[in-house]
């Protein structure tokens, strides 16, 4: 399958005319790079948030969790995206993308077993907002033997899915892997500092799983970029450096002709 897509820093000026409109599947990384292309022109279409692949296609029964513990709009828009699995109508909706953009921060925090085959993606939000306390249900971490056996048939369904859609050639994983250099080196930074360690070398299992099984492209940034100490494992911004995100966007640029990008009619 596809090999990852993996330049060096460089100063080349991206061709400033390919925009088009933008899907974003995922958190964070996708998210604050969909904001650098919307400087230069490129709309946002659709975010798809807080749905991991395991849970998409699947409704999970909840009982009576009161949702107004959930402060934002968005928060609770995306629970109960997630809540009936709808990763696939969201898609059909969006199937005319120039550009989807996924990325696996929502897939760290692990699922919950609601029922037997049914799941929910555990969010930051719900998770400050003690919205599971009530909810009997069953974690699978991230990286277990039990979370990655049904993680991979479910990245099999996504490739259908796409294939199906025509979007796999529009399709980019962004693998931004955590901040692991941090100074001061205080107890609490080096927990952090282990946690991203941790973190990273379970993603890459779950990436390496995307680049054997499917056709997408994948972007991973460079370390000089992503190695910035402003960026600390467990903040809520994980990466909100412009040089980083400028990177992506000038990659996504350049890595697509003006034809191949140009707005569906």
């Amino acid at each position: 399958m596809t090999a990852a897509w993996r330049q060096p820093v460089a100063t080349v000026t991206p061709d400033r005319t390919s925009t088009g409109q933008i899907t974003v599947y995922g958190s964070c990384v996708a998210r604050n790079a969909a904001n650098e292309l919307e400087n230069r022109g490129w709309k946002v279409k659709s975010h798809i948030a807080r749905q991991s692949l395991i849970s998409a296609g699947r409704s999970a029964n909840v009982g009576d969790l009161d949702l107004s513990l959930l402060r934002s709009s968005f928060a609770r828009r995306s629970f109960l995206s997630d809540m009936v699995g709808n990763l696939e109508a969201q898609l059909t909706a969006a199937a005319h993308t120039d550009l989807l953009l996924w990325d696996l921060s929502d897939e760290r925090l692990g699922i919950l077993e609601t029922a037997p085959g049914t799941f929910l993606t555990r969010s930051p939000e719900a998770l400050t907002a003690g919205l599971y306390k009530e909810l009997p249900a069953r974690l699978l971490e991230l990286g277990t033997a039990e979370h990655l056996h049904l993680w991979r048939p479910a990245l099999l369904r996504f490739r259908s899915l796409l294939e199906r859609l025509d979007l796999t050639s529009r399709t980019v994983l962004l693998h931004v892997p955590w901040v692991t250099k941090t100074t001061p080196s205080t107890s609490a930074v080096l927990s952090r500092r282990q946690a991203a360690m941790e973190a990273n070398w379970t993603l890459a299992r779950y990436v390496d799983l995307v680049r054997r099984e499917t056709d997408v492209h994948i972007l991973r940034a460079p370390d000089e970029l992503v190695d910035d100490e402003v960026h600390h494992w467990g903040s809520t911004s994980f990466y909100d450096t412009s040089p980083l995100y400028s990177w992506i966007a000038d990659e996504l640029e350049l890595a697509h002709s003006p034809h191949s990008l140009a707005p569906a009619p």
